[in-house]
């Protein structure tokens, strides 16, 4: 089956290998201090970039005080309610972001694949304490590069399961999904890729769960969706049960829905 990503407004193509996710907030800080370092390695061009004297320094130590404080609350050291622990959850996605860009316009190329790791490490780790997603932009990127660098099925599977938690974790506005002119919009990229893991994991049973859910949220991607999958099956060698799932769902998307 092809391997591919939709991702920031364009289809790429990556050969990136599958390196997994982190759910301790340890790992995922020295993941993003290593990004920074690299960025701090090149001072005057980021200055430049972000037009402020103290350049990439402020966000280092807001990324700092950020990961210390979600360490903390890893160690039940303190704690937060639901509606400040999403904030903070969003601050931490706001810091990232900035990461992203800095990495993408100062070209960074061997710190992408780090950040495509930090980002859904974080959403993992944040959804599973019960916070709210809001802001699912470098989460959506991140996951569909390590989906596409899965080959093993097991692998794929896991994956699947795991972006359902941060899917979940969204927040009301993302998941009404009510602004649909924006193909790439983050709640359509996640919700394919989790799709695609599915069907590339071979199991019947996390397609059929994975597609009832794909029909809900994105109704009008559906046909498209499960008729590529048929026509890439149709010329691989797949289990009879797994073509079975693919052609049922085939059948029963046949025709696009009404608006």
């Amino acid at each position: 089956m092809i391997k591919y990503y939709v991702a920031r407004g364009q289809l790429r193509y990556t050969s990136l290998p599958m390196n997994n996710l982190v759910i301790e907030i340890d790992a995922i800080s020295q993941m993003a201090l290593k990004t920074m370092q690299a960025i701090l390695a090149r001072d005057s061009e980021a200055q430049k970039i972000m037009d402020d004297d103290t350049g990439p320094l402020t966000l280092a130590s807001a990324l700092s005080d950020f990961f210390q404080t979600a360490a903390t609350l890893e160690s039940d050291e303190c704690y937060m309610d639901s509606d400040d622990f999403s904030e903070f959850g969003e601050y931490g996605f706001d810091l990232l972001d900035r990461l992203d860009f800095l990495v993408r316009k100062l070209e960074i190329m061997d710190q992408r694949d780090n950040i495509s790791r930090v980002v859904p490490s974080l959403a993992v780790w944040l959804a599973r304490r019960d916070a709210i997603i809001d802001n699912l932009q470098g989460t959506a990127d991140g996951f569909a590069m390590l989906v596409n660098g899965l080959n093993e099925p097991q692998d794929l599977a896991e994956m699947c399961q795991i972006m359902e938690e941060v899917i979940d974790a969204a927040s009301e506005k993302l998941q009404m999904d009510k602004d649909k002119s924006n193909e790439w919009r983050p709640w359509r990229i996640i919700n394919l890729n989790s799709g695609i893991a599915a069907t590339r994991s071979l199991d019947p049973e996390l397609m059929e769960h994975t597609f009832e859910k794909l029909g809900r949220r994105l109704p009008y991607d559906m046909p498209d969706f499960v008729a590529d999958g048929k026509r890439q099956m149709a010329v691989q060698n797949v289990p009879e049960a797994v073509s079975a799932v693919m052609n049922r769902y085939a059948e029963k998307w046949s025709i696009k829905p009404s608006h």
